[in-house]
């Protein structure tokens, strides 16, 4: 084993954090593939003996992805002459969450292991009460080797406030990880 590396067979738990460009394609797809074999590989280190939490991003471009197809269909032909709209950042981040989260459970049902979600705000995780049952409830989620997926809510972010046009926005996000 390489010796920069050997702090790993101490390792108990992962946190493992996929970014946008992983979740989604080059056409703002979700890469519905490579999250299988992400899928795949996350149950091996779970059945390894690896607890597993996995902070997820992709849910604003997939809800933007499925509400722009909603608008487009409920759209007139005068509408689609003009095909540049705006969609509410909280409302494509809402959308996405859910569908994203019911992908991961189906690919993860499909490999015989259970998901979990959790979403925290600032607000929620500066509540030294509030951290203290979340810590409780993803310690005994991570004892049935469940797999906790987490997103933060876009809470204090440039997304509660911008309209989304159909291009890319950077989105500055605050992940927090739980001292477990």
């Amino acid at each position: 084993m390489d010796p920069s590396r050997a702090f790993v067979t101490n390792v108990k738990r992962l946190i493992v954090k996929v970014g946008t460009a992983v979740v989604t394609r080059g056409d703002g797809r979700l890469a519905v593939g490579r999250l299988g074999a992400l899928c795949e590989q996350l149950k091996e280190l779970n059945s390894q003996g690896y607890e597993i939490v996995l902070v997820t991003s992709g849910a604003v471009g997939l809800g933007l992805q499925r509400l722009r197809y909603r608008k487009l269909v409920n759209s007139s032909l005068a509408d689609l002459q003009n095909a540049q709209f705006e969609l509410d950042g909280k409302a494509c981040a809402a959308v996405g969450q859910s569908s994203l989260m019911a992908l991961y459970d189906t690919l993860f049902s499909q490999l015989d292991v259970t998901s979990s979600q959790y979403l925290v705000t600032d607000t929620e995780f500066r509540d030294t009460s509030f951290r203290k049952q979340l810590s409780e409830t993803v310690k005994s989620l991570l004892s049935l080797k469940v797999i906790c997926c987490g997103k933060d809510r876009f809470e204090n972010s440039d997304m509660t406030t911008s309209k989304l046009t159909g291009t890319k926005n950077k989105v500055n996000t605050r992940i927090y990880v739980v001292r477990l």
